[in-house]
């Protein structure tokens, strides 16, 4: 078993780049821009195989943009799904907080727009985009007769938050 620095050294000498205090946080050496695009991946592959009709990154720093925006656009090309920057003006400029939108069909992109156009932001109101952002997406004849449901609802904890963001930036306050 490793403890921190151990950890830190075996991450080094497997990617080949020492952590630094912009690619961890104090949730262990968690190396920041694998971690988005890991995210990238899984809700791209969701998108993709319409499990989901629209998702997002997880919220980043503008900062964070420039070190995945290459990447980030590679997965979308492989995965056959698309990227929206979200730069969210309409959040507290004290913490600014980017996403990207992932989606498949650009009905549904515009669709989010359209909320958006509404002054609503998924991170202020979320029940507004609940049917947009659910598992369970149903397409196709007979679509409107299916009422998907999870099984069990558990607790559920923002491990987003916890790993990229600073204590108090999530969830995100309204621009002044």
């Amino acid at each position: 078993m490793f403890n921190q620095t151990g950890i830190i050294k075996q991450v080094t000498k497997v990617t080949g780049m020492q952590p630094n205090s912009s690619e961890t946080t104090s949730a262990g050496p968690i190396h920041r821009t694998s971690f988005i695009l890991g995210m990238i991946t899984a809700f791209s592959e969701c998108v993709t195989n319409e499990c989901k009709k629209i998702a997002f990154s997880p919220p980043f720093y503008p900062r964070d943009y420039a070190r995945i925006k290459t990447e980030a656009e590679a997965i979308a090309e492989d995965l056959g799904v698309h990227l929206w920057l979200e730069t969210n003006p309409d959040l507290s400029s004290d913490t600014p907080l980017n996403w990207l939108v992932i989606y498949k069909f650009d009905e549904v992109l515009e669709e989010y727009r359209r909320l958006r156009s509404k002054k609503l932001n998924p991170g202020l109101h979320f029940d507004a985009f609940f049917n947009l952002l659910s598992y369970g997406a149903v397409w196709g004849d007979g679509a409107e007769a299916v009422t998907p449901r999870i099984r069990e609802q558990r607790p559920l904890k923002e491990a987003f938050a916890r790993i990229l963001l600073k204590p108090g930036d999530w969830p995100p306050a309204p621009a002044r």
